[in-house]
């Protein structure tokens, strides 16, 4: 038997096919009445609307033939069906038609009208017989209303089914666009992003493309990937450069040269607020979609919106929170930064054993050289100790300024005598011809965080009574505090 021709307009039709759904579909009372009624009016001992798939003719419903049948596309007298146009294809004797003689299904005429979907022909409905038999003008006409009809329903089918799939895909959206509002973290936000990206659009990677100093876009999270930290400069042919230099999206197939080995098409998204473009987010798919995926895209044009205002959000939240930990003055951590510090570090200690060490300092006679020199020379007097004592410390030290002209720092993993010695240093580091008072306490792995501040100011206090510029040790746990300064 003759294979039937393929159109080039191949990758449309399928795709028309498949957006009805109907492939594998159980069967529809509605499909099985209309065959029927065709057999019966065209007594025909077979009929069927059938569908053409790739390689192989499907039977949606039949009379005379079971639902679900298959055959090979190159036996199926339908692929000729649709190929030939939209109106009936008729072969009365196949006996007498060089290209159907050998027909494996044994057909000794077949008659069939194109079904369409989205203006494609998919299937058809025919009617066939072992023996040879002339359909009649009537017969052609009635075999096209009932195939009008099976076109009509197939349609209707097709729509809901895209309003199903349009609701479900809004309810994702929404159900997206809700948990990246409740995320407050900028590091959980990106990574939601990625992971929804994929889950919204069938994609199997995706990518946040940051801004970053010096015009670089850097890779801050991926999913599927594995090249988070990659940075891309100004100029750069990437689709993310290109999509993010330009401020619009850009879509690429294997054939564009997507720039990753072993993937089909990719989607650069910018995501933008006002006028400010700040990242693109990057989807990936492995096999290259037959048509452009619009719909895919339009998602993740609208998640990518969302995004935009939610990663602006997260930012700005972040760097509020920030603020709330940062001296104002010095730019070093305050008191709250401080405690918090402080917690972490003694749950620490608690689970690996290491000392930790309590210093606080008090710039000596703060109020007499304020009162000489004016606060001006107070603030700068401050912000240099702290920018001094900062060159000072180790990398798992702390410094906070704890309040007025008192500091206090955390040095985790010190001796007695390597704690002493560093906050001599620190004090010795004092700007301006001014000394500080320092005292020092060591954590007993028992005692709460207040209980060693309190320790640590007393041998402060201690310090200052003794004549300041000086160190002293706090007093054990349980002992009498020092006394106070009058």
């Amino acid at each position: 038997m003759e294979i039937a021709p393929v159109a080039a307009a191949e990758p449309q039709r399928l795709a028309a096919l498949r957006s009805t759904g109907l492939l594998e579909s159980p069967p529809d009372p509605a499909f099985d009445e209309l065959v029927n009624l065709t057999a019966r009016l065209l007594g025909a001992p077979i009929a069927a609307f059938n569908l053409v798939d790739v390689d192989r003719q499907w039977t949606k419903s039949g009379f005379g033939m079971d639902n679900g049948d298959e055959a090979p596309r190159a036996d199926s007298f339908c692929a000729h069906a649709i190929a030939s146009g939209d109106g009936p294809f008729v072969i009365p004797d196949t006996t007498q038609d060089p290209r159907f003689q050998d027909n494996a299904m044994g057909l000794g005429f077949y008659a069939g009208t194109p079904v369409t979907a989205g203006g494609q022909r998919i299937g058809t409905l025919c009617v066939a017989g072992e023996q040879p038999q002339a359909p009649t003008s009537d017969d052609l006409e009635t075999l096209r209303v009932l195939a009008a009809a099976i076109t009509a329903h197939v349609e209707l089918s097709r729509r809901e089914r895209e309003r199903a799939e349009e609701t479900a895909t809004l309810r994702r959206l929404g159900d997206v666009s809700s948990r990246l509002a409740r995320v407050s973290d900028a590091a959980e936000l990106e990574s939601e992003l990625c992971a929804a990206a994929c889950e919204l659009v069938g994609a199997h990677a995706a990518v946040l493309w940051a801004a970053v100093g010096g015009g670089n876009l850097v890779a801050s999270v991926d999913v599927g990937l594995g090249i988070a930290g990659t940075e891309l400069p100004p100029g750069h042919g990437a689709g993310s450069r290109v999509a993010f230099d330009r401020g619009e999206r850009d879509y690429r197939t294997r054939a564009d040269g997507i720039g990753l080995e072993g993937w089909g098409a990719a989607a650069f998204q910018p995501l933008a607020v006002g006028d400010r473009t700040m990242g693109v987010l990057s989807v990936l798919w492995k096999s290259e979609p037959s048509a452009l995926p619009e719909r895919e895209l339009q998602l993740l044009e609208l998640l990518s919106s969302e995004a935009a205002v939610a990663i602006e959000r997260t930012t700005t939240l972040s760097e509020l929170e920030k603020l709330t930990r940062v001296d104002a003055l010095t730019g070093i951590g305050n008191r709250r930064a401080f405690d918090e510090q402080l917690v972490r570090e003694l749950k620490r200690s608690e689970r690996e054993g290491n000392p930790v060490a309590l210093a606080m300092f008090d710039l000596d006679h703060f109020k007499a050289y304020n009162d000489t020199y004016g606060h001006p020379a107070g603030d700068r007097l401050l912000t240099e100790v702290a920018a001094a004592w900062q060159g000072c410390l180790r990398a798992t030290d702390s410094l906070a300024r704890y309040g007025g002209e008192e500091f206090a720092l955390i040095a985790p993993g010190c001796t007695e005598s390597d704690a002493v010695a560093l906050v001599d240093r620190l004090r010795a580091a004092v700007t301006e011809g001014q000394t500080c008072s320092a005292g020092v306490a060591f954590w007993d792995h028992a005692e709460t965080s207040d209980g060693l501040l309190a320790r640590a100011d007393a041998a402060l206090y201690e310090a200052k009574l003794g004549g300041r510029d000086r160190t002293r040790m706090a007093t054990r746990p349980g002992t009498a505090p020092a006394p106070t300064e009058n």
